[in-house]
């Protein structure tokens, strides 16, 4: 759900970081949760070595929940090869590059940040068997800029 959207950016800092948050309104705290050893109420924030993952749930706006475990990226790349690794490496420069363009090109006017896009990818013709076809998909049109049918 929404909430859960700005929940897993905390949770992703945190897998980052090492820092768990505290809560500063945790002032208050039922006596008959402290039979429970497991569960920990701060109050303050504590830096940690590191975190190996973070569960969340969220019973959000509209009641749309959800339920997510973040695993630590360190734990993924452990189950690569050195060549699976390298490759890996090799795409995250050049995204890092795409991207750094980007904001470059943004900070200097030459493209807005946010591309909102002002009609849909389909024309009013194929509007109902786009609809209808839970296997349609969209293609990104490099001459135009724009996703298409």
């Amino acid at each position: 759900g929404p909430a859960a959207s700005f929940m897993l950016n905390g949770v992703l800092q945190s897998l980052r970081t090492g820092l768990v948050p505290g809560n500063r309104n945790a002032d208050n705290i039922d006596k008959a949760m402290e039979e429970f050893c497991y569960a920990l109420y701060l109050s303050k924030s504590v830096q940690t070595s590191g975190i190996k993952a973070g569960l969340l749930k969220s019973f959000g706006f509209g009641q749309v929940g959800a339920e997510l475990l973040v695993v630590h990226a360190d734990y993924l790349f452990a189950t690569l090869t050195q060549d699976q690794l390298g490759q890996y490496n090799v795409k995250l420069q050049q995204r890092d590059v795409k991207a750094s363009r980007y904001w470059q090109d943004t900070l200097v006017g030459s493209q807005p940040f946010v591309q909102v896009k002002s009609r849909p990818p389909y024309t009013a013709a194929q509007e109902k068997s786009v609809y209808l076809d839970p296997l349609a998909r969209a293609k990104y049109d490099k001459a135009s800029g724009e996703y298409k049918f």
